[in-house]
């Protein structure tokens, strides 16, 4: 166990002395949280103790950033950074989750929404396929899934895939949609229908409106609205909402 992640366990172990927290301070524990992390998963809902005590321990958040700090340095073979240099951001204590966030209002009446890192997503794009469009070894280009979920609201399950591939009609424009199915309950009635699509993506805003289950088509998205063209480089992560329609 490398210094910092020492230090983590330290900060764990004087918690579980004075307010008798159930995390285990081993160094085994504490690399799969930080290495989770690291790997996108929702700390929030995997360690819901550890990530409330992050939230209310300052000391202990700065050990936990300084810990990640120094594994992404290992993995990337870079040296650990010395005191005082930038630290990492705190997104991943944010709202941006993997899973949808749901907002009930009222009966019938809610929103759901889905934020995607700029990390995430540079996973999922391949540059030089956005940068070489006519590559005559490839028959057709590739398709980008950007969210495949499931999602609970009111009794029934909706099924979303939002995916795009490079615009046929509008050079240098993605063409994005959305895929909704829906597995009703025992009240029909409450699947929300017509609902309101929202996609905010770097300097892309746009909604579209869902009558009923199917594949539907956000406006195309230009490239330089989500892309930096010079180094054919994402600039920035996604929103997307699914609400009832008032």
């Amino acid at each position: 166990m490398n210094e910092k992640l020492r230090k983590l366990a330290d900060h764990l172990s004087a918690l579980d002395r004075q307010a008798g927290s159930s995390l285990s301070a081993e160094s085994d524990m504490l690399s799969l949280i930080v290495s989770g992390t690291l790997n996108g998963e929702n700390l929030a809902e995997r360690y819901p103790a550890f990530h409330q005590t992050l939230l209310e321990n300052p000391e202990l958040r700065q050990a936990f950033l300084d810990a990640l700090e120094s594994v992404e340095a290992e993995r990337a073979g870079e040296q650990i950074p010395m005191p005082g240099a930038k630290q990492t951001e705190l997104s991943f204590l944010s709202a941006q989750s993997v899973t949808p966030v749901i907002d009930i209002f009222d009966k019938n009446k809610w929103r759901a929404t889905w934020q995607r890192t700029l990390e995430q997503l540079q996973a999922i794009f391949s540059p030089p396929e956005l940068a070489y469009r006519a590559d005559p070894s490839l028959s057709e280009d590739p398709w980008f899934t950007l969210l495949r979920e499931e999602m609970q609201v009111e009794g029934n399950t909706y099924d979303i895939i939002l995916d795009c591939i490079l615009s046929k009609d509008n050079q240098n424009s993605l063409s994005t949609f959305l895929n909704l199915a829906v597995t009703l309950g025992n009240a029909p009635e409450t699947a929300g229908f017509p609902l309101r699509a929202n996609l905010h993506w770097g300097e892309y805003e746009e909604s579209i409106l869902v009558a009923e289950e199917g594949r539907f088509k956000f406006p195309d998205i230009p490239i330089t609205s989500v892309f930096d063209q010079a180094e054919i480089q994402l600039q920035a992560g996604f929103r997307l909402t699914l609400e009832t329609e008032s």
